[in-house]
């Protein structure tokens, strides 16, 4: 096994900057060094790895768990896709690339790092892959969009209550129209749209929706909302499924942050984010002209370094906690 440190006092130039990133490896059980790796050319969501094991310490799979290493890094940092370079002649970093999953992309004629102009061989990895849906949790089944969705939406969210804290008046058969138009084209945080909308599913039957759309595509920054039929209230089902999406967003698209919106007098939707994890981190007053009023907003926020379980464990799949308001629940941005 191998561990990893940056290390601050290489190359302060490309550090300092923030173009560069060093890692020395060493082994997990002795901790003596094994190799060393280097984040470089680091551009808004990709950059280039280079490494180099000992050669008392080659052979025993420590690059390629430090590619694996690397990887993680780079996508706890934001980053989409890894790339590398190595030279046809050298097998044994082909044979590392390869196991740690990177494909071969391309050959061209660049500079190694000797400053020799040579073939080289180019490399990917994509950090991000996509993510196959429907998403499965203890109870439900949380899928995209579909044309066909237009009924239990306009069922949904032409309900007074349901409508009541949203920004939106209720729903007419025109308005959900144009909403499930938006919603089919929100299917991936990593795509064009930057958004994923999916259907909550109870034993096959569509109670509402969440959604995840980014906000600062640059520093990795999202929010989220979430409407549940209020029917199916007091059962925890909210609660469950904005969890899988906080997983999904910190842990699939690496996000750093992830915000939730919503109106003050909104207290099931407040206690659901408190209970999901999601810090109370802004009361603003009489901020939002609303449907004849001045209206509160309540700002929740959760880290990605805070998605973690008190037991150390990461929690997309672990056992959920039940929602015991019988109010519905609903987000300010939906």
């Amino acid at each position: 096994m191998v561990t990893g440190c940056a290390i601050r006092d290489q190359a302060p130039a490309g550090l300092s900057s923030g173009t560069l990133a060093v890692l020395a490896l060493a082994d997990a059980e002795t901790d003596h060094f094994v190799g060393s790796l280097v984040l470089f050319d680091i551009r808004h969501d990709d950059a280039e790895v280079g490494f180099w094991i000992h050669p008392d310490a080659r052979g025993t799979g420590h690059a390629r768990r430090g590619l694996e290493l690397a990887s993680r890094f780079a996508h706890r940092n934001g980053l989409q896709t890894l790339t590398a370079r190595t030279l046809p002649d050298n097998e044994a970093s082909q044979r590392c690339l390869a196991a740690a999953g990177f494909r071969k992309v391309a050959r061209s004629v660049g500079a190694t790092p000797a400053g020799e102009h040579k073939e080289l061989i180019h490399y990917r990895l994509n950090l991000v892959p996509p993510v196959i849906f429907p998403l499965r949790t203890q109870r439900l089944r949380l899928r995209l969009h579909e044309q066909n969705d237009t009924g239990w939406l306009y069922q949904l969210y032409s309900q007074p209550e349901v409508a009541r804290y949203l920004l939106d008046d209720p729903w007419t058969e025109e308005v959900t129209g144009r909403k499930i138009a938006d919603r089919l084209s929100k299917s991936d945080i990593g795509g064009e749209c930057g958004a994923v909308a999916l259907v909550i599913e109870h034993e096959g039957v569509p109670v509402g929706d969440v959604m995840l759309w980014l906000t600062d595509h640059q520093h990795r920054q999202a929010e989220i909302g979430w409407v549940l039929d209020p029917r199916v209230g007091g059962r925890g089902l909210a609660t469950e499924a904005v969890r899988a999406v906080l997983a999904l967003g910190f842990e699939h698209y690496g996000l750093h942050r992830i915000t939730a919106q919503m109106d003050a007098r909104n207290s099931a939707s407040a206690a659901l984010a408190r209970r999901v994890g999601l810090r109370l981190e802004a009361h603003h007053i009489a901020d939002w002209f609303s449907k004849g009023e001045w209206t509160d907003t309540l700002v929740f926020a959760q880290l990605a370094s805070d998605f973690i379980e008190p037991s150390g464990q990461t929690n997309p799949n672990s056992p959920l906690l039940e929602v015991r308001s019988g109010q519905w629940v609903s987000a300010r941005s939906q």
